[in-house]
């Protein structure tokens, strides 16, 4: 192989490696806003009841959602969060609700609201555990 077709046959290598590396900067990035998930939590004092709903598109869909699987006539919706979690704490003597943009706050602030306890129940929306 003569030294010109050397030469030529490296330029083509180099161009080619140049290339694989310039393609991938080419493709187009994520989009900047994402969807937002809503949820929320009903729950029936009388019978201790919960519904539960996550990653709905608004808030009202999902409120409605969770009163729908609460079954109770006297459930209400006691947590409601967009790209977060709700949570619902018991004591002795009361029960407590929290919301945050993660579960371990939701759960703290829904044991603060109950005076302590332990957690009844929760939900998240997806992503945000």
């Amino acid at each position: 192989m003569s030294i010109r077709a050397r030469i030529v046959t490296a330029g083509l290598i180099a161009l080619g490696v140049g290339s694989a590396v310039v393609v991938p900067a080419a493709v187009a990035p994520a989009p900047a806003h994402a969807a937002t998930y809503f949820g929320a939590i009903a729950f029936s004092p009388s019978t201790g009841a919960t519904g539960r709903a996550w990653d709905y598109p608004n808030s009202s869909q999902a409120q409605s959602a969770a009163m729908n699987v609460c079954y109770q006539s006297d459930c209400k919706v006691v947590s409601w969060f967009a790209d977060g979690c709700g949570a619902i704490a018991s004591s002795p003597s009361y029960w407590g609700f929290g919301s945050a943009s993660n579960l371990y706050d939701a759960e703290a602030q829904a044991r603060y609201n109950a005076g302590g306890g332990y957690i009844y129940d929760w939900v998240c929306t997806s992503g945000h555990s």
